[in-house]
């Protein structure tokens, strides 16, 4: 019996039959089906429309997929049994999105009946494939026909249907079953109304189609699919579908559970009473994924600390990623979450916010998602001490990969180089997209960093290009400076962010201390005197007086729960700049307010000019 795969030499001689594969062709095939996907990430995203139509199931299955090659490309497993524990474990640990974690579900379920599988032969994937069809099903907390639930169904039907007719040819049957899930694949428009109304097929079942179609490629004719994922990238063109997903909720939602025989389904249990929907839970053993969408993921986290320990906590929101999709601008702007962007200028303006990381005892949280600035405070307040730690690259990767594909170029904002390692998080992440997509490190933090991103935001929309957005907002950095008034130095300093030698001082001299953003450092700039009310009008006076001469200057007041002394700040600055030509105030989060401490109030001016 064979036990690789050899290209077939010519139309007229054929291949033998091939009854069994080896781990090695199997590995390699998994290699071709997870390119094919890959290459057709755009077209994915741009048929995206259930369960919401934020365009990243391409994207989310890239990276699932991203994931199968790197596990499958040093595995030096000879058994298919193996290889298909490893693809299952790649998987399970790289999943994105919800077709993304179905996916794995399958590959776990495949992995399950197929462990001590040497070769694997007709039957043998028959019998798999059902079972992993049934786990994929089990996986969901409500399953829909016309998704990718139902081409897995009706694939692995089709296997059962030829193996029991008496095909053993390993190409006939991948050939033959490939033929059936695409036939399966037209249905889902006629058994979902959403995609009928949009003229689409499920984006993740078309996924799942492409993942067999390049296996079968490679099975039927030995060929490697060995071009980058990222050359030759298929795309429908044309407008975008208009139609809608069911799901009424913000965040799509996602995590990791570890821990000792762990159940999906007590997993599901403890989630029961919460508001969400689109719940896929794969996994077992000592390994769960989640994904939902919800409008408070935090609660989901929570839940979920009584089954195991939780870890790859995401929180991607959806609301924005329609947005981005619709391509209203040439060119899309990415922040972190240590701007103290408002709501309303992000919306506005269109503007993705990558959150950094806050930690509380044992706990990690998403900055502004899953831990918000007042419930940040009241804790520190009663004594906990905060951590805070950048994005990891991956965060920035995804909304790259996705805004890539409905943009000519992406511009990230991040927090000064010399405060936290996001820049190079952001950096790290954009170089595979070369010049299309750049991370500029802003030097500047808080409400300064904020007015820089929505300045390249009107860039974008001005119509301006990446390079020009890029050049406009470096010359824009001199022209933008930061301010605090830190009511308690304790907190900055327990974080290495302020000298030691600051806080008995403050406290001796009974002052409030001025802070200042200098070539991207937080540096002790002043002290300012008396009561509270006293020292603002101080420290107004005093950060105001170089910006009088500014023809436009802008300013964002945010604040860290003290938001009567950030309406008054903005009365001052008012007083002191009359032609102010616009002002925002909004709430410092988590990321920098672990720093500054309930209390401190930071003041952001910058001279603004049309950006050109």
């Amino acid at each position: 019996m064979p036990d690789s795969l050899q290209p077939a030499t010519s139309a007229v001689v054929q291949s033998p039959p091939l009854a069994q594969v080896s781990g090695w062709a199997l590995r390699r095939a998994l290699i071709a089906g997870a390119r094919k996907v890959q290459r057709s990430r755009e077209h994915l995203n741009r048929i995206n429309v259930f369960p919401v139509a934020d365009g990243d199931t391409g994207t989310n299955l890239a990276f699932t997929m991203e994931a199968l090659i790197d596990g499958m490309r040093p595995l030096r497993a000879s058994g298919s049994g193996a290889v298909l524990e490893v693809a299952a474990q790649v998987t399970l640990d790289g999943a994105r999105g919800n077709s993304g974690a179905i996916v794995a579900q399958f590959f776990h379920g495949l992995a399950q009946a197929c462990r001590d599988q040497v070769q694997l032969s007709a039957e043998s994937l028959a019998r798999a494939a059902r079972h992993a069809a049934a786990q994929a099903r089990a996986a969901i907390a409500e399953p829909r026909e016309g998704t990718v639930l139902s081409v897995i169904t009706d694939y692995a039907d089709s296997l059962q249907q030829l193996v029991d007719r008496g095909v053993r040819d390993l190409r006939t049957l991948l050939a033959d079953a490939l033929a059936s899930a695409k036939s399966s694949l037209a249905q889902t428009p006629s058994k979902l109304p959403v995609l009928r109304r949009a003229g689409v097929v499920d984006a993740g079942a078309q996924g799942f189609v492409d993942f067999l179609e390049g296996v079968s490629e490679y099975v039927v004719s030995g060929r490697r699919l060995a071009q980058p994922a990222d050359q030759g990238a298929e795309d429908s063109g044309g407008p975008l579908p208009e139609g809608h997903g069911d799901s009424a909720y913000r965040y799509c939602t996602e995590c990791v559970v570890e821990g000792e025989g762990l159940d999906p389904a007590a997993a599901r249990a403890v989630l029961k009473g919460l508001a969400m929907d689109s719940l896929v839970v794969v996994g077992g053993g000592h390994k769960l994924r989640l994904h939902a969408h919800l409008d408070q993921p935090g609660e989901l986290f929570d839940a979920l600390l009584g089954v195991g320990k939780v870890s790859a906590r995401k929180a991607d929101d959806m609301r924005a990623q329609q947005r981005a999709r619709q391509r209203l601008t040439r060119v899309a702007v990415v922040t972190d979450s240590a701007a103290d962007l408002p709501e309303s200028e992000s919306q506005r303006l269109g503007i993705l916010v990558v959150p950094v990381r806050v930690g509380l005892g044992q706990e990690d949280y998403l900055d502004k998602i899953t831990m918000r600035p007042t419930e940040l405070y009241a804790r520190m307040r009663r004594g906990e001490s905060p951590r805070t730690s950048q994005p990891p690259s991956i965060d920035f990767k995804r909304q790259f990969e996705l805004l890539d594909d409905h943009h000519e170029g992406v511009v990230c904002i991040n927090i000064s180089s010399r405060l936290s390692g996001t820049y190079q998080a952001a950096a790290l992440a954009a170089r595979p997209f070369e010049e299309r997509i750049t991370a500029i490190d802003s030097l500047n933090v808080a409400s300064g960093q904020a007015l820089l991103a929505m300045y390249a935001a009107e860039g974008a929309q001005r119509g301006m290009d990446a390079a020009a957005i890029v050049s406009a907002v470096k010359a824009m950095m001199k022209h933008t400076r930061t301010y605090a008034l830190v009511e308690d130095l304790s907190y900055g300093a327990r974080g290495g962010r302020m000298p030691g030698w600051t806080v008995p001082l403050s406290r001796a001299l009974g002052a409030r201390i001025r802070i200042e953003d200098r070539g991207g450092r937080i540096r002790p700039a002043g002290l300012h005197f008396g009561n509270r009310e006293r020292a603002l009008e101080k420290f107004v006076r005093r950060v105001a007086r170089p910006w009088q001469s500014a023809a436009k200057p802008r300013a964002m007041v945010s604040h860290c729960d003290a938001a009567a002394d950030a309406e008054r700040c903005l009365q001052l600055l008012r007083q002191q700049l009359p032609n102010l030509a616009a002002a925002w105030i909004s709430e410092t989060g988590p990321a920098v307010g672990a720093h500054a401490g309930p209390g401190t109030v930071v003041i952001a001016l910058q001279d603004w000019r049309a950006p050109s």
